[in-house]
């Protein structure tokens, strides 16, 4: 009865309304706590569940803008580290650094927006099929081009969220897009059962239900197994100011203090160290400090700029952010080179049209080249790694074809821009989650934390704390084979998210319920 009150039958209204625009603002910001650190999942499904509340008797354009209000609330509280990069660490104004940011919030908040227009073609379809299937098919599909389009931006993904719960299981199907689809399809459920649990509509929420079910038990699947012997590893984390490290006059204390807590590391098979640890060029690595490596028991990975080859009638030089292997178990060093750069960061979009832009930035080494060809998974300590640089172990399409052959997963990071913000805490949630996609351990070493050692159930098995010196070790055990998501990325999501639009579509025409 007090449901019936709330939610009337009615035709869909053509305006957004002010109460369910502040509500979906509201939401949005409650969604970004279902993330980490806070990791409140719950909050998560029951801000989803909201959403889907005022888009129900929404027309195309309300259901728009409360989309927009949506993206408005939680990407505003979940991406609030950018202030920090931008103003911070790069030097820029807080009037301007406040306005660039209002700007990426509002681009943004355009996919929910999207989600809720593209839900809203359908307003007479059945409760039960527009809350469990449509729009969250709608929702998911929008998401996942938002990881992607225009270099991509895939932090607050539905799925991350649910990380450690048990449909996060079904990552090793179909990524992280395929948990997001069965997490909006339970809030879905939960929005319509609360409002009318009829047996019609409790039998359409068991799709959900199985799917939890179903993610509990893919891990137990043998879709990797154990291959080859455990080797010990040494993650340095030296917790260098980022506004000193690229000072010339510091650069050899920088290195000296990685060789110094290196050498500690006598007993393990193979030392990390983070991003750029070496603040300059790998040809210009002195004799002196190759050697060292060379002389120690285990081998190197580290992160370090290369030089490309010159290009162009100028002869303009190139260059890469690039991750090297060398030491003694191996003939021959190789190196990774950074495929997926930094917007504004790494290099200006639009072929330097936003130079002037860039001008207020304090960004060192920001002119780098993307890699485009190909590369083999990095060699060292007897074991394959699949490699990655900062921000790219948010983009699982950029590295599958490395996963397949190799044992494990490792990611070099900087994340001193994020300062104390939530960046950090979400980058680690990302980076268990890519383990967890292809049933491989990841080592991921940062200068300022999280460091970490991440089992292939993406269980964080050593860190480090923050904003300390430290050295993380851990034995790791290689992992080979190959699960769904490897073989086939996002396929399955995809697939999925197309059933579910296809199913909601076909078998829920009918008068819009409640």
């Amino acid at each position: 009865m007090a449901a019936s009150m709330l939610f009337p039958r009615r035709r869909p209204r053509k305006g957004a309304g002010p109460a369910k625009i502040a509500i979906a603002f509201v939401a949005g910001g409650v969604n970004a706590a279902g993330f980490a650190p806070l990791g409140w999942w719950p909050l998560c499904l029951l801000s989803f569940a909201a959403l889907f509340a005022v888009w129900q008797h929404s027309g195309r354009g309300g259901a728009a803008a409360q989309g927009f209000a949506f993206g408005l609330g939680m990407f505003g509280a979940g991406s609030s580290w950018m202030y920090v990069s931008l103003h911070t660490y790069g030097g820029m104004p807080p009037s301007l650094a406040g306005f660039c940011i209002f700007l990426l919030v509002a681009a943004m908040s355009l996919y929910p927006a999207l989600a809720g227009f593209l839900q809203a073609l359908l307003p007479r379809h059945s409760l039960g099929a527009r809350a469990v299937c449509i729009m969250p098919g709608a929702y998911a599909a929008v998401e996942a081009l938002r990881a992607w389009a225009l270099s991509g931006f895939p932090w607050l993904t539905a799925g991350y969220a649910m990380l450690d719960t048990p449909l996060a299981g079904l990552s090793m199907l179909g990524g992280v897009h395929l948990v997001s689809l069965l997490a909006l399809m339970s809030a879905g459920a939960l929005f319509m059962l609360l409002l009318d649990a009829t047996r019609a509509r409790a039998t359409l929420a068991l799709l959900p239900a199985l799917g939890w079910l179903l993610g509990w038990q893919v891990p137990e699947l043998p879709m990797t197994r154990a291959q080859g012997a455990a080797f010990s590893v040494a993650l340095v984390q030296n917790n260098v100011p980022i506004e000193s490290k690229w000072d010339e006059a510091g650069k050899r204390e920088v290195i000296d203090d990685y060789l110094a807590a290196s050498d500690t590391q006598r007993a393990v098979d193979l030392v990390v160290w983070p991003e750029a640890a070496v603040p300059g060029y790998f040809a210009d690595m002195t004799p002196e400090t190759v050697g060292r490596m060379r002389a120690h028991r285990a081998d190197f990975i580290f992160g370090v700029l290369t030089r490309g080859p010159r290009v162009g009638f100028g002869g303009e030089r190139i260059y890469f952010n690039s991750i090297a292997a060398l030491g003694l178990r191996e003939t021959s060093d190789t190196f990774y080179h950074k495929r997926h750069l930094v917007p504004f960061g790494e290099y200006v979009p639009f072929g330097g049209a936003l130079q002037p832009l860039m001008e207020q930035f304090n960004i060192p080494m920001s002119n780098f080249t993307a890699w485009r060809a190909p590369q083999p998974p990095l060699r060292a300590a007897g074991v394959e790694f699949a490699a990655s640089i900062c921000y790219e172990d948010a983009f699982p399409g950029e590295w599958r074809d490395q996963v397949a052959e190799a044992g494990a997963l490792i990611n070099l990071s900087e994340d001193a821009w994020f300062g104390n913000s939530l960046a950090p805490h979400q980058r680690l949630q990302m980076a268990r989650f890519r383990a967890l996609e292809s049933g491989r351990p990841m080592l991921r070493a940062s200068n300022n934390g999280l460091s970490a050692v991440i089992d292939w159930r993406g269980r964080v098995v050593q860190i480090a704390p923050q904003f300390e010196r430290a050295v993380v070790t851990a034995r790791v055990q290689p992992r080979a084979g190959s699960t769904v998501h490897t073989l086939y990325g996002g396929m399955a999501a995809w697939i999925a998210m197309a059933l579910a639009l296809a199913f909601g579509g076909l078998f829920g025409r009918g008068e819009e319920a409640r």
